[in-house]
């Protein structure tokens, strides 16, 4: 009976420690596509961001205010991860449809539908639509949460097995012996390797293997963000990178920018900074707008706008000057890994085919994400 309550116990407070994981990856990695909950990871984000050997974490290695680019892979990121997260989050509302259905009806442990294939459907659901989340909203730092979330899944499956073959006994090993843990096929580089008994040598194994992926991980992120800053359509110069959030070509950035840097009002702002000040200027067309580069006319809750047949001659380019992390002077080149913060200067619209400034807009007094770390590109 002893032995009975404490399955009992153990089951209820591996269930209580999934649905919170899971709570708190939606909470933590979904969260931020809300502009209110920005107040919430504010604090965190900057704390981050104030440590020079921690700043990186806040780093997107993926682009998310930019929106076309001259990698196909790269613009299809964002389609590739909707299509993930919503069909993982499908996938784990028909496993939890069938472990609550066998529940009411007390039919036991669930072997049938989509388990008949694996054994943690939930589990895997979760680790896709949690992919489907990062590639949404790349931050090295929701990288490090989903690797560790997925060790987590681990190891509450490896309890969840101990638990089921102590209460169904040899039905449930016989079931656990013809389906895999989490693919419908086997995937094991080393069939041959077991984990020792011991509990300390396991805790190692684990934690080494655990390190490993975190590093290639963070690896391969790292070559997807050399790969998305090399894509951008941009041009740098000696104090200021140049971006456009849609397909221009060097030469039209170009011409653009020097159309701003001719004209009289224009020269006029820039000359209340010194020679040394650094800056990041946004192109982008007029009926554009993304919530992470400050701007005029960006509604609440507003947060991309990107038609497609938008006036290729008019245009906006949102001047701001950056602060580099440790107050260094770095090549405009390594400007996008290394901005600390931008501070919003100007809002220039021009007539491309005129050739000419049409107006000069003042920053708004309060602006979207003003101090939070965002997506620099």
């Amino acid at each position: 009976m002893k032995t009975k309550n404490n399955l009992i116990k153990g089951t209820f407070w591996g269930a209580a420690l999934f649905y919170f994981l899971i709570a708190f990856e939606f909470f933590y990695m979904a969260g931020p596509f809300a502009a209110y909950f920005y107040s919430v990871y504010a604090p965190a984000l900057n704390f981050f961001n104030d440590i020079p050997i921690l700043s990186w974490l806040n780093s997107f290695f993926l682009p998310h205010a930019v929106r076309e680019t001259s990698s196909i892979i790269i613009n299809s990121h964002e389609v590739i991860g909707a299509i993930l997260a919503i069909g993982g989050f499908i996938a784990f509302s028909i496993g939890a449809c069938q472990v609550y259905y066998n529940k009411l009806t007390k039919k036991g442990v669930v072997t049938g539908g989509i388990y008949n294939f694996v054994r943690h459907p939930q589990y895997i659901s979760f680790i896709i639509c949690s992919l489907g989340l990062l590639i949404l909203w790349p931050r090295y730092i929701v990288l490090i949460m989903f690797i560790t979330m997925i060790f987590a899944y681990y190891m509450l499956a490896k309890i969840e097995e101990r638990e089921c073959i102590a209460k169904f006994g040899q039905s449930y090993i016989d079931y656990k012996n013809r389906t895999n843990m989490f693919l419908p096929f086997s995937l094991n580089p080393f069939p041959k390797f077991k984990f020792p008994k011991t509990i300390r040598k396991k805790i190692m194994i684990l934690a080494s293997i655990y390190l490993a992926v975190l590093l290639i991980s963070i690896g391969l992120a790292k070559g997807l963000q050399i790969l998305s800053i090399n894509s951008l359509y941009s041009v740098y110069t000696e104090n200021s990178a140049d971006i456009s959030v849609c397909e221009l070509s060097d030469k039209k950035i170009n011409s653009i920018m020097e159309i701003i840097r001719s004209d009289s009002k224009v020269v006029s702002i820039l000359s209340d900074f010194d020679e040394s000040t650094q800056y990041v200027n946004y192109i982008l067309p007029t009926e554009w707008f993304a919530a992470e580069i400050p701007m005029k006319g960006l509604k609440l809750g507003q947060g991309h706008l990107s038609p497609g047949d938008y006036d290729t001659n008019l245009f906006k380019i949102i001047i701001t000057k950056v602060i580099i992390k440790g107050n260094n002077v770095v090549p405009s080149t390594n400007f996008l890994n290394n901005i600390y913060r931008r501070d919003a200067i100007a809002e220039i619209w021009i007539n491309f085919s005129e050739q000419k400034v049409t107006q000069i807009l003042d920053m708004p007094e309060n602006i979207r994400y003003d101090g939070v770390p965002v997506a620099v590109y």
